[in-house]
């Protein structure tokens, strides 16, 4: 695919998996053959004389309308049609067995489903598609041409527009005026001139009506806002089509809007860290470094907080302090485990000092025994 071509240095290759294949270049290179041998052959033989008969525009309009179309078809054929790249490994969080198969989004109040993706891992927007001959998501996806070898997608579905708008009306003007040149010639058709002629008309007129068909088709999902990836998979054939906006706005889109960006091909952006180690104090102003203290609201400078950052790395710290003798009783050691270790005395019963009562009843027996 073309748009491989421009992705070295990029986030990746699309379809890194994907080998080369000689026989999708052939009906590409069938399509250049046609296309430019035989307007070359009209041009040298046939417009001469139609230039000296009729009026030198005819020449004229035949060229600007073949290097209108030669530009669309290479622009069809080397443009990126809007190519999604693929999650790498470390952005893929979910795993594809447990990842749902469809998520629902919202567009235009009208409910639409977006598919994962195993192959590229991640949810398609709305309107892609993933190719089976290029092995890539495509945004918008409309169909994969072999005459472009290319995809049709968001970016280059204008081109490949403009391409069968502008073919179709050059293979009307060549077959016209090679009639015109048989008819005028009816009786030297055993020159050279006139079998050239004849034979550009036969091709002309059998690439006439498959181009002129497909022409017509795209016309119409053009006015409908469709795609036609869309329209052959009867997408919306049950309900609204949320991306149509009118015939006349869906035109416009089309041939005006302006382009797509472009998701394949851009270079990583570096970024640069500066990575200090957890010792190092990192470059400060004044202005940072004057602070309010937390308890008397004293400013400090920066010449003050580094004198006394150095004066308390250049004193030692202070022994730890020795236990206090909480208990009479015990006795004074000089070795801290043991004093830490010991028990406390054990504390006094409370019972021992408690006054003791008597009951009135029994004090007054006993004082009526003493009577």
């Amino acid at each position: 695919m073309p748009a491989g071509l421009s992705v070295g240095g990029a986030l990746g290759d699309p379809s890194p998996s994907r080998r080369f294949r000689p026989s999708r270049y052939v009906p590409v290179s069938a399509a250049t053959i046609f296309l430019v041998g035989a307007t070359t052959l009209f041009l040298c033989f046939t417009c001469p004389w139609l230039a000296e008969r009729f009026s030198s525009s005819i020449p004229v309009y035949n060229v600007v309308v073949f290097l209108f179309t030669l530009a669309n078809f290479c622009m069809a054929t080397f443009m990126d049609p809007g190519i999604f790249p693929r999650a790498e490994e470390d952005e893929d969080k979910e795993d594809d067995f447990r990842a749902p198969l469809y998520k629902t989004v919202e567009v235009r109040n009208i409910q639409v489903r977006m598919k994962w993706c195993s192959t590229c891992r991640f949810y398609r927007p709305p309107r892609c598609s993933h190719c089976s001959v290029c092995d890539n998501c495509v945004e918008e996806f409309d169909h994969h041409c072999p005459w472009v070898n290319n995809c049709i997608g968001r970016r280059n579905y204008r081109y490949f527009f403009l391409f069968l708008l502008s073919l179709t009306t050059h293979i009307m003007g060549v077959f016209g005026c090679s009639l015109l040149y048989i008819l005028y010639h009816t009786e030297q058709l055993n020159e050279v001139h006139s079998g050239v002629t004849m034979a550009v008309m036969c091709i002309a007129g059998l690439f006439f009506v498959p181009v002129a068909g497909l022409t017509g088709f795209h016309i119409v999902l053009v006015a409908r806002g469709r795609t036609t990836n869309e329209q052959v998979t009867g997408k919306f054939r049950g309900g609204v089509n949320p991306f149509t906006h009118g015939c006349c706005k869906n035109v416009s889109h089309v041939l005006c809007s302006s382009q797509a960006p472009r998701y394949i091909g851009r270079l990583k952006q570096t970024q640069s860290l500066q990575v200090q180690p957890p010792f190092l104090r990192p470059q400060l102003s004044e202005a940072q470094l004057a602070a309010k203290a937390l308890d008397n609201g004293i400013q400090q400078s920066k010449s003050s907080l580094e004198a006394m950052e150095s004066q308390s790395t250049d004193i030692e710290p202070p022994p730890p302090p020795k236990p206090e003798h909480r208990y009479q009783g015990l006795p004074h050691t000089h070795n801290e485990e043991s004093s830490l270790l010991s028990e406390a005395p054990p504390t006094p019963a409370l019972y021992k000092y408690r006054p003791s009562y008597s009951s009135p009843g029994k004090n007054h027996t006993h004082s009526t025994h003493k009577l």
